[in-house]
Order: C-alpha cells, then structure tokens, then sequence
C-alpha cells in the first residue's frame, strides 16, 4: 500500500512544499530579507487566490455554480472556497439569514 504522501498529485505536493518553503524562508529570515520575500510573494499568493476564487461565487439565485452538494443541490453562498479564505485570512464572517426550507404537501 502507497503511503499518504506519495499517492497525492504531484502538483498537489509540490503547491504545499512550495507554501512549507515560502513559510520557513520568512519564519528564518531577517527583517530586511523577510520584507523582500513579503514584497515578491505576497502579490503572487493573492493573484493565486484569485485565480483560485474566479471560478466561485454567486449566481442570480445567490448559490455557488462550483460547490455543488447532491445531485440537483447546491449550496448557499458564502460557498466553500470563499468561507475557507475569509476565515485563513483572519476576516470575520458576515451573517447570513438562514434559508427555510418547504415541506411537500403530504398526499
């Protein structure tokens, strides 16, 4: 049996070194190297992000066309991806009315 590591995607592995590396590098640098690697990673984080969130978001009826739950389901926005960066970035979350849901009539 294939151990965790080596049966992910390669290009899943080599983002989450590429993260691990780019975390160690400012973690270990000093305070001018680290406002070096902040000034040429961080636009190239958030263009990621982007890239990233661009196929997310809400249609006319409010729902995410990419998180789909079910069949003929869809989620509510704030879709998965979009919760996801708003809580990594420290950002609170906006409320959000719940939806009721309607009960069939019973035959």
């Amino acid at each position: 049996m294939l151990e965790r590591e080596s049966a992910k995607d390669p290009l899943q592995t080599a983002v989450h070194r590429r993260l691990t590396e780019l975390t160690r590098s400012v973690e270990n640098a000093g305070d001018e190297r680290a406002i070096e690697l902040a000034r040429g990673e961080i636009p190239a984080l958030a263009e990621a992000l982007r890239a990233v969130l661009a196929g997310h978001g809400s249609d006319a009826r409010g729902r995410c066309p990419r998180c789909r739950r079910g069949f003929f389901r869809r989620r509510v926005t704030p879709c998965r991806a979009y919760l996801a960066a708003q809580l990594a970035l420290g950002e609170p979350v906006p409320a959000t009315t719940p939806r009721r849901r309607h009960r069939r009539a019973a035959v």
